[in-house]
């Protein structure tokens, strides 16, 4: 995980320890956050780039914890030699929160990906604290008819 931010104050990140449920949450701790933006980078491990094919979905669920989730978006972000592609999508203000991403439209041919991450990125105005308890993600084939 890569954290990036556009502030001049900065963003800290607290690893608190087991939670009730023996989840180890992460905290990112804005607090007088002066920026426009937080985004938090998550590599895709090698077995969801494994045999990729564009009739395949993957899907990013967030456990934002209690306090819910600020205006946030995923991007999925797939790099094949010197060339990337990206897809957006807004992550609707429910908790748990999370989207789909539809390979079907990328130009990429999703066999020669070589890496990608999702970016989970959280636009001011920021709560104090955002809670990250849990991320799932997850890749399926698209169903067939």
């Amino acid at each position: 995980m890569r954290l990036f931010h556009d502030a001049a104050s900065g963003v800290t990140i607290e690893r608190p320890g087991a939670g009730p449920e023996g989840l180890w949450p992460l905290h990112l701790c804005t607090e007088s956050f002066d920026g426009g933006f937080v985004s938090l980078a998550i590599a895709l491990p090698g077995p969801v780039l494994a045999g990729l094919r564009r009739r395949h979905l993957l899907g990013i669920e967030v456990d934002l914890g209690d306090a819910g989730p600020p205006r946030g978006f995923a991007r999925l972000n797939l790099r094949q030699g010197p060339n990337s592609e990206a897809l957006l999508r807004g992550l609707p203000r429910t908790d748990p929160t999370g989207t789909e991403f539809d390979l079907w439209s990328i130009k990429t041919d999703p066999e020669r990906i070589e890496s990608g991450w999702i970016d989970l990125i959280f636009e001011a105005p920021l709560p104090a604290r955002i809670e990250i308890i849990d991320v799932v993600i997850a890749r399926r084939p698209r169903a067939a008819f």
